[in-house]
């Protein structure tokens, strides 16, 4: 059976890789669409490293089944915020939704972590916060983000539903594995376990940044209308200290 050493290493250079593959594609991208690329980057990256960190046995805690590392759920913690940043911008959603979003993301998440380490009622307390975690990252999926999407145009409505679609597949069968996981119910040992949470990662980050970086036209709308957005607020702003200025 192979170390989980050696895995988490090589797992590392393979998405060491495809960020690299990513960035070079991302500089390729019309300017006002590269900060929705470097947000791909930034997801893949931040992967990489937690995966290396994990190869190097940082941050290990003890858990029901054995010692875990939760660089692995720091890492999560990065590139879920980039997935949902750029999920915001592709529906032109408003902040608080997409916070929200990420919201629910990192209770799932840390309360999955919690639930390793805990046992008894308060293990029972982080279960129900992980589906409460999952009902709200739905609900805002499926609720005001995709009503908002239908506000833009096509080609960012069928980004935003791929990207939907993608986010809830991966993120409910990561949060499977971890239940099914020696930690919790114990039907999967450490090493399969940690397959299917590698696989479901590199299924993840090379759906995202493939469905992201080949959407020429969502991305290129979504940078024009965040630049004309900026450039509105900076003239309101200008016009706002003239105005005063003239008062005075």
């Amino acid at each position: 059976m192979i170390e989980h050493t050696t895995t988490f290493v090589l797992t590392s250079t393979i998405l060491a890789v495809m960020t690299a593959v990513f960035l070079l594609w991302t500089r390729r991208l019309e300017d006002g669409s590269r900060r929705l690329g470097y947000a791909v980057v930034a997801a893949c990256g931040a992967m990489s490293v937690a995966y290396l960190l994990m190869a190097a046995g940082v941050l290990s805690v003890s858990t029901t089944g054995r010692d875990e590392s939760i660089a692995r759920f720091l890492g999560y913690s990065v590139a879920w915020g980039a997935v949902c940043y750029v999920i915001g911008m592709i529906a032109d959603a408003e902040r608080r939704y997409t916070l929200l979003l990420l919201g629910g993301i990192l209770l799932s998440l840390w309360a999955t972590v919690g639930s390793w380490i805990l046992g008894g009622a308060a293990g029972t307390v982080l279960t129900l916060a992980i589906v409460a975690g999952v009902s709200v990252m739905g609900g805002v999926l499926y609720g005001p983000l995709a009503r908002e999407a239908q506000t833009v145009s096509s080609e960012r409505t069928l980004l935003y539903g791929r990207l939907k679609n993608l986010t809830m597949l991966v993120f409910v069968g990561l949060l499977t594995t971890g239940m099914l996981s020696a930690q919790n119910l114990g039907f999967t040992d450490a090493f399969i376990g940690q397959a299917l949470a590698t696989y479901l990662d590199f299924v993840w980050l090379a759906g995202f940044g493939g469905l992201v970086l080949r959407s020429r036209a969502a991305l290129s709308d979504a940078g024009n209308e965040r630049d004309a957005t900026e450039a509105t607020g900076s003239n309101a702003e200008r016009v706002a200290v003239g105005t005063a200025q003239s008062a005075d």
